[in-house]
């Protein structure tokens, strides 16, 4: 997906490929591009911690928080017996 910095009335934002604006406005295109290129690189794939175990991982991007060992575990351990069941009030 392409990002740009356009020209607003009132100053300058990011706009993604659909031309959505995805940042704040900024007065000056400086400010939109340094916006742009940490927003980039907080995306970007590298080694984070699991947010289930703190291992560190290689990542593929932002979205990507959970290690493969405990991002693809079939079920969360609580079992069937141990789930609470949630019932609605006419039950």
């Amino acid at each position: 997906m392409g990002y740009r910095v356009a020209q607003l009335a009132h100053g300058f934002a990011v706009k993604n490929a659909e031309a959505e604006r995805v940042s704040p406005v900024f007065p000056d295109k400086e400010g939109a591009l340094d916006w742009l290129l940490t927003a980039a690189e907080r995306r970007a794939p590298r080694e984070r911690p699991c947010l289930s175990c703190q291992k560190p991982f290689e990542s593929k991007g932002i979205h990507d928080r959970l290690c493969p060992a405990c991002g693809h575990r079939p079920d969360d351990g609580l079992g069937d017996a141990q789930r609470p069941v949630i019932k609605s009030r006419g039950n």
